[in-house]
């Protein structure tokens, strides 16, 4: 037997809705997204992101910090041949040799974890699993990302607005308000833009009509209607209507 949960082809399992499911059921583990290169892996617990890593050297701390331009060149080669020599984490290093305060590392750690999460939500290819278990529990450095607040803005990090509008479906797909939209709607952090998209849900038109209505940027118009459909504020009016037929009997 497994000792995963759950395991598919990221390009059939949209990563905002794995999360989505992870987030109902309020488990602890791992996220794991994986190509045949490297991996990146999101850990949550208590219906939080408390943590991310990765194998791919651009993700690691140095090349972060050395891209974003808080450390120098000269300071990270140090940093690595310090590195190679004594074990140490590469962190520690920078603040022994002065080139980051101890505050100051605590921010750059935090931005680099955050950075890998939301770089997930470009990945169109490669397996996902999720690994049921508490890990990372001894880490200094915590998230405490509400998952829903991941999944919001992760799909609005999405480079491809194309992929979202296949993971919406159909073009002619009416949208309508959830029976709990209203009791959601105060615990997720919408814009006053994401709320003009919800707003513009009811019933009655479908996502063109929604594009057209919002006069907003389609594409982002796109995203935030994707999210509050994965969110569980909005949901296909034909897929509310089947359910419905199904759950009441056989109509006489």
């Amino acid at each position: 037997m497994p000792d995963y949960i759950f395991e598919g082809a990221l390009a059939e399992n949209p990563l905002p809705e794995v999360l989505q499911k992870i987030y109902c059921y309020r488990v602890p583990g791992v996220l794991t997204a994986s190509r045949p290169d490297g991996s990146k892996q999101i850990y949550i617990s208590g219906g939080e992101v408390t943590f991310a890593s990765s194998t791919y050297e651009e993700d690691r701390l140095g090349e972060f910090l050395l891209r974003k331009e808080i450390i120098t060149r000269a300071q990270y080669d140090e940093s690595v041949r310090i590195l190679k020599t004594t074990g140490k984490r590469q962190g520690s290093i920078f603040v022994e040799m002065g080139a980051l305060a101890p505050r100051d590392l605590y921010r750059a750690v935090k931005e680099q974890v955050v950075a890998i999460v939301w770089s997930l939500f470009n990945w169109s290819d490669g397996r996902i699993s999720f690994n049921v278990g508490k890990y990372k529990e001894d880490e200094i450095i915590k998230l405490n990302l509400d998952t829903r607040t991941v999944i919001l803005e992760g799909i609005k990090k999405v480079e491809d607005a194309k992929r979202v509008v296949r993971w919406l479906g159909r073009r002619e797909d009416v949208f309508e308000p959830t029976a709990s939209a209203l009791a959601l709607l105060s615990t997720v952090g919408l814009t006053p833009e994401d709320k003009k998209v919800f707003r513009a849900v009811d019933g009655v038109r479908n996502f063109l009509d929604i594009l057209k209505v919002t006069h907003l940027d389609s594409g982002e118009t796109a995203k935030t209607l994707y999210a509050i459909y994965v969110l569980g504020l909005v949901q296909k009016k034909d897929t509310a209507i089947r359910i419905t037929a199904k759950t009441s009997g056989p109509r006489p």
